[in-house]
């Protein structure tokens, strides 16, 4: 059996390099159409359209939100968070590029650090840091999509019970309908009957009015396509892949049988059953709308 998926799913992971740890978060919701919503650190924000063409070769429909954080690894955090080996080596590049002997000063500090700022706020594009991103991503979407094969497999076993108990309702609509149809004749025949009081009538007339009323009141035909979308039901569900949209139209089919075979038939046990099928296909379009 092919795999559906549901559009809710979670999913994390993390790649390193250097003294850089990328972690990144996706999680989804169910939603019409793809709609991305990424929050990214500044270093990180010039690999976006990288990240949104890895994602949307991944994840079909929904919503999804992606964060990813940017953190220190190693070194970095070796000594309360602070790299006093690359501070150090700051400090001696300060004072190689100023031409700066001797001790420096608080002065050649601050003027470190207001040329570091600057620097930062016109830093290049890290390669590295992009395959981190990258790796981690990748990382996150396979687990988000085995959370989401996993809430999909639990859901189609549900759509499936629920198909089957309007299957098993509408099996017996038909040999009720007969029996309603023929009361019916009955009523309609000694109504006519009692009407007359003796006075001639037209047999074939008669037969020519029940027959038009049995056309009306016959439901084989619908029962006949609720089988038939009840069967493409299923062998969407088994195709697996994207089914969210296929189903909602045969959904919409299924109901249409359903009402107009209630409107048929004013009888109290097959208006039950019919009930009782709306139920479960309302049931399962809400469960429906969790499916890509």
């Amino acid at each position: 059996m092919a795999n559906i998926r549901s559009m809710t799913g979670f999913g994390t992971g993390a790649s390193t390099r250097g003294a850089k740890m990328v972690r990144v978060d996706v999680r989804s919701v169910n939603g019409r159409f793809m709609e991305l919503q990424l929050r990214l650190p500044r270093q990180l924000s010039a690999h976006e359209f990288a990240l949104r063409e890895l994602v949307q070769g991944k994840v079909g429909r929904g919503s999804v939100t992606i964060q990813a954080n940017l953190e220190e690894t190693g070194a970095a955090v070796a000594a309360g968070g602070v790299d006093w080996v690359k501070v150090a080596e700051d400090l001696r590049a300060v004072q190689h590029a100023a031409g700066i002997s001797g001790d420096l000063k608080l002065s050649d500090l601050l003027r470190w650090s207001t040329g570091r700022k600057s620097d930062e706020s016109t830093e290049t594009v890290d390669p590295a840091l992009k395959d981190a991103l990258l790796e981690a991503m990748s990382q996150a979407l396979v687990e988000h999509d085995s959370f989401r094969q996993r809430e999909g497999a639990s859901l189609e076993q549900d759509l499936l019970a629920r198909l089957a108990r309007i299957e098993e309702a509408a099996g017996k609509i038909p040999g009720l309908a007969r029996i309603h149809l023929e009361k019916v004749r009955e009523n309609l025949e000694t109504r006519i009957r009692e009407y007359l009081d003796g006075k001639e009538f037209d047999p074939a007339r008669l037969a020519q009015e029940i027959g038009h009323m049995s056309e009306r009141l016959d439901v084989q035909e619908e029962m006949t396509r609720l089988a038939t979308h009840i069967e493409a039901f299923r062998k969407t569900l088994s195709d697996g892949g994207a089914v969210g949209k296929r189903i909602g139209f045969l959904l919409q089919e299924m109901l249409r049988e359903t009402n107009t075979t209630g409107s048929k038939c004013q009888d109290s046990i097959i208006t039950a059953l019919v009930i009782s099928m709306k139920e479960e296909l309302e049931a399962i379009r809400e469960q429906a709308a969790n499916l890509e």
